[in-house]
C-alpha cells in the first residue's frame, strides 16, 4: 500500500446550483464538478418554469499544524471558537492523531476527527491500554503525534462563465494528484493558479495569448487562449516554466504539455509542501 505525505494545506472546491421556479418551488443541489453544474444550468435554462438560478462556489481549505499535549485545551474545555476569516463561510478546529516515520513524514492514524483535547486524551489512553490485546492495531505510541487542524469553508456567487473548463479540471487533479498546493487567486478578470513548492518558491499559472511576446494581466486561467506558467523566488528570480507558443494544437495537448512542465518544474524544487515531524509548525 502507498502511504502519501502529509501536506500542510488541502483545498476542496465543488459548486452548488439553486434553481427558482415561477410557481413557488426550489431544487437544490450541490457536491458538483463543473461540468455537472453546465449540464445542470442547460437542463433547467430549457425548462419554461425556471424563474432564475443561483450558483455558489464552495472552497473547503484545511490547514495542519503538529500540537502537543501541554497547548490542547484543558479537561473539560471546548475548543475555542476561532475567528471567522474574511469571506469565510464557516471554521472549525479540531484533532486527529498521526504517526512519524523515520524519514521525518508523516501518516494518519486513529478516528478522522477528535472535536476537543479531553477527545484527544482519551483516544490516546485507550490506545495505550489496548496495545497488549491481540485485537489491537500495534502502534509504537511514542510516535504519535497530534494534528492541530482548521477547517475553514469559503463560498462565493459565480456565473456559469467562472467555472472552470474540464481541461483546467483536469490539470487541478492532476496537480493533487502529486502533492502540489494550489491556491487559486481571483481577480476581476478571472482566476490565477499558485503553486507552493517545498523549497519556499512558487509557479504561478495564468493564461496567456499564444505566441504573445508576454503575459496579458488580462488574460487569466479561465480563458480559452494559451497557457502561461512562471516560477520565481523571494530574490525575484523569474523563470518561465511554459508558454503555449504553437498555434493550432488543440487546447488538451496545450494543457498536458502545460502539467508535464510544471511537474517538472515543481519536482525540482522538491514538489509540493510536506508536514513534517515539527511540533509548532507555524500555518504556511
Amino acid at each position: 500500500m502507498i502511504t502519501l505525505p502529509l501536506i500542510p494545506e488541502q483545498r476542496t472546491v465543488y459548486w452548488t446550483v439553486a434553481v427558482h421556479e415561477t410557481y413557488g418551488s426550489a431544487h437544490r443541489s450541490t457536491g458538483l464538478h463543473a461540468s455537472a453544474v453546465r449540464q445542470q444550468h442547460d437542463f433547467w435554462t430549457a425548462k419554461p418554469s425556471t424563474a432564475r438560478m443561483e450558483l455558489t462556489e464552495h472552497t473547503l481549505v484545511q490547514a495542519r499544524t503538529i500540537t502537543t499535549f501541554e497547548d490542547l485545551p484543558g479537561e473539560g474545555e471546548a475548543t475555542p471558537l476561532l475567528n471567522l476569516p474574511a469571506d469565510a463561510h464557516e471554521v472549525k478546529q479540531f484533532f486527529r492523531f498521526t504517526r512519524a516515520r523515520e524519514d521525518g513524514s508523516l501518516t494518519c492514524f486513529g478516528p478522522t476527527v477528535l472535536p476537543t483535547g479531553d477527545d484527544v486524551r482519551r483516544f490516546y489512553n485507550w490506545t495505550v491500554a489496548n496495545q497488549d490485546r491481540a485485537q489491537a492495531v500495534h502502534v509504537d505510541v511514542s510516535t504519535l503525534r497530534i494534528l492541530d487542524i482548521t477547517l475553514t469553508h469559503y463560498t462565493r456567487e459565480i456565473q456559469l462563465a467562472d467555472l472552470p473548463d474540464d481541461f483546467i479540471a483536469s490539470l487541478m487533479g492532476q496537480l493533487e494528484t502529486e502533492g502540489l498546493w494550489w491556491v487559486p487567486v481571483h481577480e476581476h478578470a478571472g482566476t490565477y493558479l499558485r503553486l507552493l513548492l517545498a523549497d519556499g518558491s512558487e509557479i504561478t499559472i495564468s493564461g496567456a495569448t499564444a505566441d504573445g511576446p508576454e503575459a496579458n494581466s488580462e488574460h487569466t486561467a479561465d480563458d480559452h487562449g494559451g497557457w502561461l506558467a512562471v516560477w520565481g523566488d523571494f530574490n525575484d528570480t523569474v523563470v518561465e516554466v511554459y508558454r503555449s507558443a504553437r498555434r493550432g494544437l488543440t487546447r488538451a495537448a496545450d494543457t498536458a504539455a502545460l502539467a508535464a512542465a510544471v511537474l517538472t518544474c515543481a519536482r525540482e524544487h522538491g514538489g509540493g509542501p510536506v508536514l513534517r515531524d515539527e511540533p509548532r509548525q507555524p500555518h504556511a
